[in-house]
Parts: structure tokens; C-alpha cells; sequence
């Protein structure tokens, strides 16, 4: 771990974050993830979360904290039991119906998202793990897979801008769509 200024700590004192900036850092996530989730706000749990942790690592002057890897797995596991549960036998008997159109799509973006990460290359301003940020997916679960090879925030960031900027522009899509049609 460092501190603000750059400076590292001890590796005997950098094993494990305090276990009351720890406390903290939840109690914040908390906070924020269900103020925003009261609001209305799409995504809230997540996007809240991330704000209220980044808000006490950066107040807190420490870099690089990380959550005890026992916590993070935890939430892996219940994130992946969230998403197994909406795995119904109607889903399952709709996938049929809808394969070829999903793998079309699914194919375009993937291409689309390698296309982008490229350009990014060129361009010398690609982030870290840029083929999962220009990827297709879910912020929780493509966020998930990026900490998972340690290049979390940067993705995060890329989905999250995504996300942000798809629910503000729905409502005009949707306008010009209906009019269109």
C-alpha cells in the first residue's frame, strides 16, 4: 500500500487494511449505493458503491486498499448465484427464438469492442485490460472479470461512462424510434 504522497508503507503494515477502514469503506458504499438506488438511480447499487469506496480511499490519503480477498470472493460467488437464479426453463425454451439474432449481435459488438481497443492502441490511449473495457457486458460482471485479472478500475470506468451515457440517451432513442416507425 502507499499513502497520498506516494509513500510505501511497510510491507508487514500493508497485509491487511485496518479493519475499521475496511468498515468505513462499506459503511460508505453503503451509503451511497442505497441513496442512489432510493433515488431511482439505474445501476445505483453498483455505481454508488464504487463512488462511496473511492471517496474513502482517496479521503483516507491510501492507495491501492484492497478488501480481504475472502469478502471479494463471497460477493463473486453471490453475484454469480444472482445472475444462475434468473436462469429459468422459459428463459431456456426462449433461447431458440432468439440464438441466431443474440450471437449476430453478440458477434458485431465483440468485433466493435477489438476494433475500438485497436484504435485505442494506435492511438496510445488505451487503458489497461482495454479488450474487456471496449468489450460488450454487464458493469457488474465485466467489472467483476477485470479485477479478476487486476485491471478493475480502468474497465470499471469504461462501463460505467457506457452505462451512463446509454440510460441518459434512451429516452430520446426511444422518442425518435416511435416517431420513426
Amino acid at each position: 500500500m502507499r499513502t497520498h504522497t506516494g509513500a510505501r508503507i511497510p510491507p508487514s503494515l500493508s497485509k491487511e487494511p485496518p479493519p475499521m477502514l475496511i468498515a468505513l469503506t462499506l459503511l460508505a458504499a453503503a451509503v451511497v449505493g442505497f441513496g442512489l438506488e432510493w433515488l431511482n438511480v439505474p445501476g445505483g447499487l453498483i455505481i454508488g458503491g464504487m463512488v462511496g469506496a473511492a471517496v474513502v480511499t482517496l479521503a483516507g490519503g491510501v492507495e491501492d486498499l484492497s478488501l480481504p480477498r475472502p469478502l471479494v470472493t463471497g460477493a463473486y460467488v453471490v453475484l454469480g448465484a444472482q445472475i444462475g437464479t434468473s436462469i429459468t426453463r422459459e428463459f431456456i425454451g426462449d433461447l431458440g427464438r432468439v440464438a441466431i439474432g443474440a450471437v449476430l449481435s453478440a458477434a458485431m459488438f465483440i468485433a466493435l469492442g477489438l476494433a475500438v481497443a485497436w484504435l485505442l492502441g494506435v492511438l496510445g490511449i488505451a487503458p489497461e485490460g482495454s479488450i474487456l473495457a471496449t468489450s460488450p457486458g454487464a458493469l457488474t460482471v465485466m467489472s467483476a472479470a477485470a479485477e479478476q485479472q487486476g485491471t478493475g478500475p480502468q474497465v470499471a470506468v469504461f462501463h460505467l461512462v457506457r452505462l451512463v451515457l446509454v440510460i441518459l440517451s434512451l429516452p430520446l432513442l426511444i422518442r425518435l424510434s416511435t416517431q420513426a416507425g
